[in-house]
Protein backbone atom coordinates (compact mmCIF):
# COMPACT_ATOMS: atom_id res chain seq x y z
CA UNK A 1 0.00 0.00 0.00
CA UNK A 2 1.21 3.32 -1.06
CA UNK A 3 2.17 5.75 1.59
CA UNK A 4 -0.11 9.29 1.63
CA UNK A 5 1.59 12.93 2.99
CA UNK A 6 -1.55 15.41 3.62
CA UNK A 7 0.54 18.83 3.55
CA UNK A 8 -0.27 22.04 4.44
CA UNK A 9 -3.84 21.69 5.46
CA UNK A 10 -5.79 22.54 9.60
CA UNK A 11 -5.99 19.31 11.05
CA UNK A 12 -8.34 18.77 13.43
CA UNK A 13 -6.47 16.93 16.37
CA UNK A 14 -6.84 16.70 19.77
CA UNK A 15 -10.09 19.08 19.62
CA UNK A 16 -8.20 21.43 17.39
CA UNK A 17 -7.79 22.79 14.39
CA UNK A 18 -3.76 22.89 14.42
CA UNK A 19 -1.64 23.55 11.34
CA UNK A 20 0.30 20.31 10.82
CA UNK A 21 1.24 17.55 7.87
CA UNK A 22 0.23 14.06 8.16
CA UNK A 23 1.61 10.77 7.01
CA UNK A 24 -0.27 7.45 6.37
CA UNK A 25 1.69 4.17 6.18
CA UNK A 26 0.03 1.17 5.78
CA UNK A 27 -3.41 1.86 6.40
CA UNK A 28 -2.40 4.05 9.80
CA UNK A 29 -1.82 7.41 10.82
CA UNK A 30 1.97 7.59 11.45
CA UNK A 31 2.95 10.87 11.88
CA UNK A 32 1.11 14.34 12.75
CA UNK A 33 3.59 16.83 12.81
CA UNK A 34 4.60 20.62 12.01
CA UNK A 35 7.72 19.25 9.82
CA UNK A 36 7.90 18.32 6.39
CA UNK A 37 6.44 14.70 5.41
CA UNK A 38 7.24 13.10 2.78
CA UNK A 39 5.09 10.24 1.08
CA UNK A 40 4.92 7.66 -2.25
CA UNK A 41 1.19 10.02 -2.90
CA UNK A 42 1.51 13.95 -1.81
CA UNK A 43 -1.95 15.82 -0.83
CA UNK A 44 -1.36 19.21 -0.99
CA UNK A 45 -4.27 20.46 1.93
CA UNK A 46 -3.11 24.53 1.93
CA UNK A 47 -6.55 26.09 2.96
CA UNK A 48 -8.42 22.81 3.77
CA UNK A 49 -9.60 21.63 6.78
CA UNK A 50 -7.82 17.72 7.15
CA UNK A 51 -11.14 15.89 9.18
CA UNK A 52 -11.78 12.42 10.11
CA UNK A 53 -14.12 10.96 7.93
CA UNK A 54 -17.84 10.38 8.96
CA UNK A 55 -18.52 7.61 10.43
CA UNK A 56 -23.36 6.86 10.19
CA UNK A 57 -24.59 4.04 13.21
CA UNK A 58 -27.66 4.01 11.78
CA UNK A 59 -27.92 2.81 7.92
CA UNK A 60 -30.83 0.63 5.83
CA UNK A 61 -27.80 -1.02 3.19
CA UNK A 62 -28.82 -4.02 2.04
CA UNK A 63 -31.53 -5.80 2.89
CA UNK A 64 -32.00 -9.05 0.50
CA UNK A 65 -35.47 -8.03 -0.38
CA UNK A 66 -34.34 -4.38 -1.76
CA UNK A 67 -31.50 -4.89 -3.34
CA UNK A 68 -33.35 -2.81 -6.13
CA UNK A 69 -32.94 0.15 -3.99
CA UNK A 70 -29.70 0.11 -2.53
CA UNK A 71 -26.96 -2.50 -1.68
CA UNK A 72 -23.46 -2.28 -0.16
CA UNK A 73 -21.66 -1.35 -3.11
CA UNK A 74 -24.17 1.33 -4.16
CA UNK A 75 -24.45 2.92 -0.89
CA UNK A 76 -20.74 2.66 0.28
CA UNK A 77 -19.75 4.40 -2.55
CA UNK A 78 -22.37 7.14 -2.19
CA UNK A 79 -20.95 7.59 1.27
CA UNK A 80 -17.63 8.26 0.24
CA UNK A 81 -18.60 11.29 -2.02
CA UNK A 82 -19.99 12.63 1.21
CA UNK A 83 -16.94 12.03 3.36
CA UNK A 84 -18.37 8.88 5.21
CA UNK A 85 -15.64 6.19 5.32
CA UNK A 86 -17.62 3.69 7.65
CA UNK A 87 -21.07 2.96 8.47
CA UNK A 88 -23.30 0.16 10.56
CA UNK A 89 -25.90 -1.99 8.67
CA UNK A 90 -29.02 -1.68 10.58
CA UNK A 91 -32.16 -4.44 9.69
CA UNK A 92 -34.44 -3.09 6.92
CA UNK A 93 -37.40 -5.49 6.65
CA UNK A 94 -35.61 -8.78 6.94
CA UNK A 95 -34.10 -10.01 11.11
CA UNK A 96 -30.80 -10.23 11.41
CA UNK A 97 -31.41 -12.57 15.20
CA UNK A 98 -28.79 -15.20 13.99
CA UNK A 99 -25.70 -16.41 13.13
CA UNK A 100 -26.74 -17.26 9.64
CA UNK A 101 -28.36 -14.53 9.10
CA UNK A 102 -25.45 -12.54 10.77
CA UNK A 103 -22.84 -13.94 8.33
CA UNK A 104 -25.25 -13.91 5.52
CA UNK A 105 -24.81 -10.15 5.78
CA UNK A 106 -21.51 -10.28 6.82
CA UNK A 107 -20.20 -11.87 3.71
CA UNK A 108 -22.25 -9.38 1.65
CA UNK A 109 -20.53 -6.64 3.05
CA UNK A 110 -17.31 -7.87 2.56
CA UNK A 111 -18.21 -8.65 -0.81
CA UNK A 112 -19.56 -5.44 -1.87
CA UNK A 113 -18.85 -2.28 0.70
CA UNK A 114 -15.86 -0.03 -0.74
CA UNK A 115 -16.07 1.19 3.05
CA UNK A 116 -15.68 -0.73 6.99
CA UNK A 117 -18.86 -1.70 8.15
CA UNK A 118 -20.57 -3.19 11.09
CA UNK A 119 -23.76 -4.94 11.83
CA UNK A 120 -26.60 -4.21 14.31
CA UNK A 121 -28.79 -7.78 14.96
CA UNK A 122 -32.79 -7.22 15.58
CA UNK A 123 -35.14 -6.66 15.49
CA UNK A 124 -35.54 -7.99 18.82
CA UNK A 125 -39.18 -8.98 20.21
CA UNK A 126 -41.03 -11.32 21.27
CA UNK A 127 -40.31 -14.42 18.82
CA UNK A 128 -36.58 -13.71 18.94
CA UNK A 129 -35.92 -11.51 22.33
CA UNK A 130 -33.96 -14.38 24.17
CA UNK A 131 -31.14 -14.83 21.92
CA UNK A 132 -29.52 -11.75 23.09
CA UNK A 133 -26.96 -14.23 24.77
CA UNK A 134 -26.32 -16.29 22.10
CA UNK A 135 -25.99 -13.26 19.38
CA UNK A 136 -23.06 -11.65 21.90
CA UNK A 137 -21.18 -14.89 21.86
CA UNK A 138 -20.42 -14.70 18.28
CA UNK A 139 -19.65 -10.35 18.85
CA UNK A 140 -22.88 -8.75 18.02
CA UNK A 141 -23.25 -6.61 20.81
CA UNK A 142 -25.83 -3.88 19.59
CA UNK A 143 -29.38 -4.71 18.81
CA UNK A 144 -32.49 -2.74 17.65
CA UNK A 145 -35.46 -2.68 19.36
CA UNK A 146 -39.11 -1.09 18.32
CA UNK A 147 -41.61 0.27 20.77
CA UNK A 148 -44.15 0.86 18.11
CA UNK A 149 -45.20 -0.89 14.89
CA UNK A 150 -44.29 -2.73 13.05
CA UNK A 151 -41.98 -4.81 14.82
CA UNK A 152 -43.00 -3.67 18.19
CA UNK A 153 -41.86 -5.62 21.24
CA UNK A 154 -43.74 -5.72 24.66
CA UNK A 155 -42.26 -4.19 27.37
CA UNK A 156 -42.23 -6.92 29.35
CA UNK A 157 -40.08 -8.38 26.74
CA UNK A 158 -38.07 -4.92 26.84
CA UNK A 159 -36.83 -5.39 30.67
CA UNK A 160 -35.75 -8.72 30.14
CA UNK A 161 -33.76 -7.78 26.81
CA UNK A 162 -32.14 -4.79 29.00
CA UNK A 163 -31.29 -7.45 31.83
CA UNK A 164 -29.48 -9.75 29.41
CA UNK A 165 -28.06 -6.74 27.35
CA UNK A 166 -26.54 -5.42 30.68
CA UNK A 167 -25.05 -9.57 31.33
CA UNK A 168 -23.40 -9.50 28.09
CA UNK A 169 -21.71 -6.07 27.78
CA UNK A 170 -24.24 -5.11 24.81
CA UNK A 171 -26.79 -1.78 24.26
CA UNK A 172 -30.58 -1.63 23.21
CA UNK A 173 -30.85 0.29 20.28
CA UNK A 174 -34.73 1.89 20.01
CA UNK A 175 -36.85 3.20 17.47
CA UNK A 176 -39.05 4.91 20.56
CA UNK A 177 -42.79 6.06 19.70
CA UNK A 178 -45.74 5.37 21.88
CA UNK A 179 -48.31 2.37 20.24
CA UNK A 180 -51.25 3.50 21.84
CA UNK A 181 -50.73 7.09 20.99
CA UNK A 182 -49.71 6.07 17.20
CA UNK A 183 -52.93 3.60 17.23
CA UNK A 184 -55.37 6.90 18.47
CA UNK A 185 -54.08 9.26 15.66
CA UNK A 186 -54.13 6.12 13.20
CA UNK A 187 -57.48 5.90 13.12
CA UNK A 188 -58.25 9.51 13.76
CA UNK A 189 -56.33 10.75 10.52
CA UNK A 190 -57.23 7.50 8.17
CA UNK A 191 -59.29 9.02 6.03
CA UNK A 192 -57.41 12.43 5.78
CA UNK A 193 -55.36 12.40 2.46
CA UNK A 194 -53.13 15.65 2.51
CA UNK A 195 -49.39 15.50 2.71
CA UNK A 196 -49.33 16.43 6.22
CA UNK A 197 -51.19 13.36 7.24
CA UNK A 198 -48.80 10.78 7.80
CA UNK A 199 -46.18 13.30 10.30
CA UNK A 200 -49.61 14.47 11.73
CA UNK A 201 -50.49 10.75 13.03
CA UNK A 202 -46.75 10.78 14.64
CA UNK A 203 -46.91 13.79 17.43
CA UNK A 204 -43.87 14.35 19.28
CA UNK A 205 -45.90 13.23 22.42
CA UNK A 206 -45.39 9.69 21.68
CA UNK A 207 -41.52 9.98 21.25
CA UNK A 208 -41.17 11.48 24.24
CA UNK A 209 -43.45 9.39 26.47
CA UNK A 210 -41.61 5.99 24.79
CA UNK A 211 -38.37 7.69 26.15
CA UNK A 212 -39.50 8.09 29.37
CA UNK A 213 -40.72 4.39 29.21
CA UNK A 214 -36.99 2.81 28.27
CA UNK A 215 -35.31 5.21 30.41
CA UNK A 216 -37.11 3.60 33.40
CA UNK A 217 -36.64 0.45 32.21
CA UNK A 218 -32.53 1.43 31.75
CA UNK A 219 -32.49 2.62 35.06
CA UNK A 220 -34.37 -0.46 37.14
CA UNK A 221 -32.13 -3.17 35.31
CA UNK A 222 -28.83 -0.87 35.10
CA UNK A 223 -28.84 -1.64 30.87
CA UNK A 224 -27.53 0.61 27.86
CA UNK A 225 -30.07 2.54 25.97
CA UNK A 226 -29.02 4.40 22.68
CA UNK A 227 -32.75 6.47 21.19
CA UNK A 228 -32.37 6.70 17.26
CA UNK A 229 -33.69 9.18 15.10
CA UNK A 230 -34.65 11.38 17.85
CA UNK A 231 -37.22 14.02 16.09
CA UNK A 232 -38.60 16.03 18.45
CA UNK A 233 -38.03 18.95 21.37
CA UNK A 234 -39.77 16.70 23.82
CA UNK A 235 -37.68 14.05 22.69
CA UNK A 236 -34.64 16.12 23.75
CA UNK A 237 -36.43 17.41 27.28
CA UNK A 238 -36.96 13.21 28.05
CA UNK A 239 -33.54 12.55 26.98
CA UNK A 240 -32.45 14.99 29.13
CA UNK A 241 -34.16 14.18 32.38
CA UNK A 242 -33.46 10.78 31.79
CA UNK A 243 -29.40 11.85 32.02
CA UNK A 244 -30.08 13.84 34.97
CA UNK A 245 -31.43 10.69 36.91
CA UNK A 246 -28.46 8.57 35.98
CA UNK A 247 -29.30 6.46 33.14
CA UNK A 248 -26.97 5.48 31.01
CA UNK A 249 -28.55 6.70 27.44
CA UNK A 250 -27.53 8.25 24.32
CA UNK A 251 -28.99 9.81 21.64
CA UNK A 252 -28.70 10.53 17.72
CA UNK A 253 -30.74 12.58 15.40
CA UNK A 254 -30.52 13.06 11.39
CA UNK A 255 -29.94 15.43 9.07
CA UNK A 256 -34.01 16.05 8.07
CA UNK A 257 -34.54 17.31 11.15
CA UNK A 258 -32.02 19.16 11.50
CA UNK A 259 -33.49 20.80 7.89
CA UNK A 260 -36.70 20.25 7.09
CA UNK A 261 -39.94 20.91 9.04
CA UNK A 262 -42.90 19.29 8.25
CA UNK A 263 -44.56 22.11 6.05
CA UNK A 264 -41.87 21.58 4.21
CA UNK A 265 -43.83 18.31 3.17
CA UNK A 266 -46.40 20.62 1.44
CA UNK A 267 -43.23 20.95 -1.28
CA UNK A 268 -41.81 17.34 -1.20
CA UNK A 269 -45.00 15.46 -0.13
CA UNK A 270 -44.19 11.88 0.20
CA UNK A 271 -40.26 12.37 -0.89
CA UNK A 272 -40.80 13.57 3.01
CA UNK A 273 -42.36 10.50 4.09
CA UNK A 274 -40.58 9.41 7.06
CA UNK A 275 -40.98 7.66 10.46
CA UNK A 276 -40.78 9.12 12.91
CA UNK A 277 -42.24 12.30 11.27
CA UNK A 278 -41.13 15.69 10.41
CA UNK A 279 -42.13 17.90 13.28
CA UNK A 280 -42.21 21.52 13.54
CA UNK A 281 -39.20 24.73 13.65
CA UNK A 282 -39.24 24.71 17.31
CA UNK A 283 -38.27 20.86 16.86
CA UNK A 284 -35.35 21.42 14.57
CA UNK A 285 -34.17 24.38 16.40
CA UNK A 286 -33.88 22.17 19.92
CA UNK A 287 -32.18 19.50 18.15
CA UNK A 288 -29.28 21.96 16.99
CA UNK A 289 -29.05 23.44 20.26
CA UNK A 290 -29.27 19.81 22.16
CA UNK A 291 -25.62 18.88 19.31
CA UNK A 292 -24.20 21.65 20.08
CA UNK A 293 -24.90 21.46 24.05
CA UNK A 294 -23.74 18.12 23.70
CA UNK A 295 -26.97 16.39 24.69
CA UNK A 296 -27.95 14.53 21.68
CA UNK A 297 -24.62 13.21 20.98
CA UNK A 298 -24.39 12.09 17.40
CA UNK A 299 -26.19 12.39 14.12
CA UNK A 300 -26.75 9.29 11.67
CA UNK A 301 -28.48 9.18 8.37
CA UNK A 302 -31.31 6.48 9.01
CA UNK A 303 -30.63 5.84 5.31
CA UNK A 304 -33.92 3.95 3.58
CA UNK A 305 -34.04 5.05 -0.11
CA UNK A 306 -37.40 4.51 -1.79
CA UNK A 307 -37.72 3.95 -5.21
CA UNK A 308 -39.54 6.93 -7.35
CA UNK A 309 -42.51 5.06 -7.70
CA UNK A 310 -42.89 3.46 -4.22
CA UNK A 311 -42.73 7.59 -3.58
CA UNK A 312 -45.25 9.01 -6.18
CA UNK A 313 -47.43 6.77 -5.15
CA UNK A 314 -48.02 9.02 -2.12
CA UNK A 315 -49.27 11.61 -3.60
CA UNK A 316 -52.82 10.24 -3.84
CA UNK A 317 -52.44 8.28 -1.02
CA UNK A 318 -49.88 9.59 1.36
CA UNK A 319 -50.73 5.58 4.28
CA UNK A 320 -48.90 3.40 1.29
CA UNK A 321 -45.83 5.74 0.10
CA UNK A 322 -42.34 4.60 1.14
CA UNK A 323 -41.45 6.06 4.54
CA UNK A 324 -37.62 6.74 4.25
CA UNK A 325 -34.93 8.79 2.32
CA UNK A 326 -31.30 8.41 1.00
CA UNK A 327 -28.51 10.34 3.46
CA UNK A 328 -25.42 8.84 3.32
CA UNK A 329 -23.89 10.76 0.66
CA UNK A 330 -25.05 14.28 2.74
CA UNK A 331 -25.03 13.72 6.06
CA UNK A 332 -21.61 15.54 6.82
CA UNK A 333 -22.19 18.82 4.10
CA UNK A 334 -25.50 19.22 5.42
CA UNK A 335 -24.42 19.32 8.99
CA UNK A 336 -21.17 21.71 7.43
CA UNK A 337 -23.46 23.98 5.70
CA UNK A 338 -26.89 24.35 7.74
CA UNK A 339 -25.11 23.80 11.21
CA UNK A 340 -21.50 24.82 11.18
CA UNK A 341 -21.59 27.81 8.62
CA UNK A 342 -24.96 29.07 10.17
CA UNK A 343 -23.09 29.51 13.21
CA UNK A 344 -25.78 26.72 15.03
CA UNK A 345 -22.77 24.19 16.19
CA UNK A 346 -19.31 24.92 16.30
CA UNK A 347 -16.38 22.35 13.87
CA UNK A 348 -15.57 20.52 17.02
CA UNK A 349 -19.36 19.87 17.99
CA UNK A 350 -19.77 18.60 14.36
CA UNK A 351 -16.73 16.51 14.21
CA UNK A 352 -18.13 14.44 17.80
CA UNK A 353 -21.16 14.34 16.25
CA UNK A 354 -20.28 12.56 13.18
CA UNK A 355 -17.07 11.05 13.82
CA UNK A 356 -15.94 11.31 17.68
CA UNK A 357 -19.24 10.17 19.30
CA UNK A 358 -20.38 7.23 17.41
CA UNK A 359 -16.81 5.56 17.62
CA UNK A 360 -16.71 5.72 21.17
CA UNK A 361 -20.38 5.25 22.29
CA UNK A 362 -20.52 2.16 19.74
CA UNK A 363 -17.00 0.97 20.76
CA UNK A 364 -15.49 0.82 17.04
CA UNK A 365 -12.04 0.84 17.42
CA UNK A 366 -8.98 2.70 15.79
CA UNK A 367 -11.84 5.03 14.40
CA UNK A 368 -13.10 9.02 14.78
CA UNK A 369 -9.84 10.68 15.08
CA UNK A 370 -7.18 11.98 13.59
CA UNK A 371 -4.30 10.43 16.09
CA UNK A 372 -1.20 8.17 15.70
CA UNK A 373 -1.88 4.69 15.42
CA UNK A 374 -5.92 5.32 14.02
CA UNK A 375 -7.21 4.19 11.25
CA UNK A 376 -6.45 6.09 8.34
CA UNK A 377 -10.13 7.36 7.40
CA UNK A 378 -9.79 11.18 6.68
CA UNK A 379 -11.21 13.88 4.33
CA UNK A 380 -9.83 16.94 3.42
CA UNK A 381 -12.62 19.81 2.46
CA UNK A 382 -12.50 23.16 0.91
CA UNK A 383 -14.77 25.11 3.45
CA UNK A 384 -15.33 27.26 0.74
CA UNK A 385 -16.52 25.17 -2.47
CA UNK A 386 -19.92 25.09 -2.94
CA UNK A 387 -21.55 21.97 -4.78
CA UNK A 388 -25.33 22.09 -6.31
CA UNK A 389 -26.46 18.55 -5.09
CA UNK A 390 -27.86 15.85 -8.08
CA UNK A 391 -29.00 12.73 -6.15
CA UNK A 392 -29.74 11.07 -9.38
CA UNK A 393 -25.93 11.14 -10.02
CA UNK A 394 -25.13 9.62 -6.85
CA UNK A 395 -27.64 7.11 -5.31
CA UNK A 396 -29.14 3.94 -6.78
CA UNK A 397 -32.22 5.36 -6.18
CA UNK A 398 -31.65 8.44 -8.66
CA UNK A 399 -33.05 11.32 -6.18
CA UNK A 400 -32.39 13.03 -2.73
CA UNK A 401 -34.50 15.46 -0.80
CA UNK A 402 -31.28 17.80 -1.00
CA UNK A 403 -31.86 17.50 -4.67
CA UNK A 404 -30.71 21.03 -6.05
CA UNK A 405 -29.90 22.70 -3.04
CA UNK A 406 -26.18 24.11 -2.76
CA UNK A 407 -23.80 22.99 -0.15
CA UNK A 408 -20.52 23.43 1.39
CA UNK A 409 -18.33 20.43 2.60
CA UNK A 410 -18.25 17.98 0.16
CA UNK A 411 -14.74 16.47 0.62
CA UNK A 412 -12.40 17.09 -1.99
CA UNK A 413 -10.19 13.83 -1.04
CA UNK A 414 -10.85 11.13 0.95
CA UNK A 415 -8.65 8.61 2.56
CA UNK A 416 -10.37 5.58 3.37
CA UNK A 417 -8.18 2.58 5.35
CA UNK A 418 -5.19 4.23 3.96
CA UNK A 419 -6.27 4.11 0.49
CA UNK A 420 -7.63 7.27 -1.44
CA UNK A 421 -10.93 6.98 -2.42
CA UNK A 422 -11.98 9.88 -4.04
CA UNK A 423 -9.69 11.94 -5.78
CA UNK A 424 -10.74 15.70 -7.05
CA UNK A 425 -14.48 15.06 -6.19
CA UNK A 426 -14.44 11.90 -8.01
CA UNK A 427 -14.37 8.16 -7.03
CA UNK A 428 -11.46 6.28 -7.14
CA UNK A 429 -11.50 3.64 -5.10
CA UNK A 430 -10.33 0.13 -6.17
CA UNK A 431 -10.19 -2.13 -2.81
CA UNK A 432 -13.20 -3.00 -0.55
CA UNK A 433 -13.77 -2.17 3.15
CA UNK A 434 -13.29 -5.06 6.35
CA UNK A 435 -16.21 -5.79 8.75
CA UNK A 436 -15.77 -3.69 12.53
CA UNK A 437 -17.12 -5.07 15.45
CA UNK A 438 -18.39 -3.48 18.03
CA UNK A 439 -17.87 -2.85 21.56
CA UNK A 440 -20.44 -0.33 23.65
CA UNK A 441 -19.41 1.72 25.78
Amino acid sequence: MESIAINGGKVYADGYLIEANVLVEDGKIRTITKEDVKGDIIVKAEGRLVLPGAIDVHAHINDPGYLYREDFESASRAALMGGMTTFVEMPLVKDIDDEASFLERKEMGERASYIDFGIHAGFMREKNYTRIEELSKIGLKTFKVFTCRPFRALDEHIIRMFEASRKTGSMLLFHAEDEAILDYYFEKYSERRDQLCVHDARPADAEALAIEKVATYAKLTGGKAHIVHLSSRLGVEAIISAKKSGVDISSETCPHYLVFTKKDAEKLGPYLKMAPSLKEEKDRLALWEALEKGYVEMVTTDHAPGTKEEKNIGYSDPWKAWGGVPGVATMFPVLFTYGYMKGLISLSSLVKAVSANPARRFGIEGKGFIAVGYDADIIIVDPYKEIKFDGSKVYKVGWSPYDGMSMRGFPEHVISGGEIAVQDYEFVKKTRGKFVYQKPS
